[in-house]
């Protein structure tokens, strides 16, 4: 530009004073702006008024030393305010893109701030709901497996200590998925295995189960206490009231986008409640909870007889 408008001697000379004068330019702004950090406006504006007119002065003796001129030559050929004045204008572009990159960088931390903070505050927020909601569950059935396993050891003694022995199983189970990190679809299956159990001593050869979960899919995150009121579902509304009883299957597969699992059973299917509940509502409630609109439940009739529950939750990683 100062070639254009024929100032100074040629592009050459003009090129290397101007780089000579806006690193200078750059150095002083920056050092003002890292030995100043607290200071307040009216004096770091000040600051930067005196590093533009030090880099320009010292940019310019250095720019003369480059070309090979005598640094009062440049005073000689030029006055010294059109020097200052030239400093000041690209020195004052620069200090404002540096302020500029700094303010964008100090929002960015403050936004980043308040986002880990937000995001803290709505994990406790939906770990304190998962514990509601699971406790929501739990009760009903502990203390009913008590009351059969005290009846049992009373009238059946056999059975009712074959009860305990399962009930011990499950709650170690699920006491160990608690204290654990980090939850797993093989932990899953293994306290509703246990769970499965202690309806067998109560219902007999009327409750037949099979659990298809291939190994290579055991080790993959899963929610805690997730399919247990789908199976007891499944049980109290479909099997028990059924004289045969009937059966209740657990498969699980994958996608290259979610973990699906479902549960079939041959019990009496739909009812007019069968989409509602609470252990339904509280299923429905955590998977939005963890994982928003990408995780569903389904319900639908099982062919030729019974209900199907699909749980669908994204697969890890995704």
């Amino acid at each position: 530009m100062l070639t254009a408008i024929r100032y100074g001697d040629g592009f050459y000379i003009n090129l290397l004073m101007s780089q000579s004068i806006g690193l200078s330019i750059c150095c002083c702004v920056l050092l003002v702006h890292r030995l100043l950090e607290s200071a307040g406006p009216a004096l770091r504006a000040a600051l930067v008024v005196v590093a533009l007119v030090a880099g320009s002065l010292v940019g310019s003796y250095i720019g003369a030393v480059a070309t090979g001129m005598r640094p009062a030559a440049i005073f000689e050929k030029h006055d010294l305010w059109q020097l200052l004045l030239l400093g000041v204008i690209f020195g004052s572009i620069i200090t404002y893109f540096f302020s500029s990159r700094e303010r964008i960088i100090e929002s960015q931390a403050r936004i980043q701030e308040e986002t880990i903070k937000r995001l803290t505050s709505d994990k406790k927020a939906a770990e304190a709901d998962l514990r509601r909601l699971q406790a929501q569950i739990e009760p009903h059935f502990l203390f009913n497996t008590l009351s059969n396993v005290l009846g049992l050891l009373e009238t059946d003694p056999e059975r009712g200590k074959s009860m305990l022995g399962d009930f011990i199983q499950y709650l170690r189970a699920s006491l160990s998925k608690i204290r654990a990190s980090d939850a797993d679809l093989g932990q899953e299956i293994e306290v509703i295995r246990a769970y499965l159990n202690i309806f067998k001593i109560r219902m007999g050869d009327r409750l037949q189960y099979r659990i298809d979960v291939p190994e290579h899919l055991r080790g993959l995150p899963f929610p805690s206490m997730l399919l247990q009121p789908l199976v007891e579902n499944a049980i109290r509304h479909g099997l028990e009231p059924r004289v045969e009883g009937g059966e209740i299957v657990i498969h699980a597969e994958t996608d290259d986008r979610l973990l699906r699992l479902v549960i079939t059973d041959t019990g009496l299917g739909l009812s007019e409640d069968a989409d509602g509940g609470l252990g339904l509502t509280n299923i429905r409630e955590r998977l939005h909870t963890l994982y928003g609109d990408r995780a569903q439940l389904l319900l639908e009739a099982n062919q030729p007889r019974g209900l199907k529950a699909t749980v669908e939750v994204p697969h890890a990683g995704n």
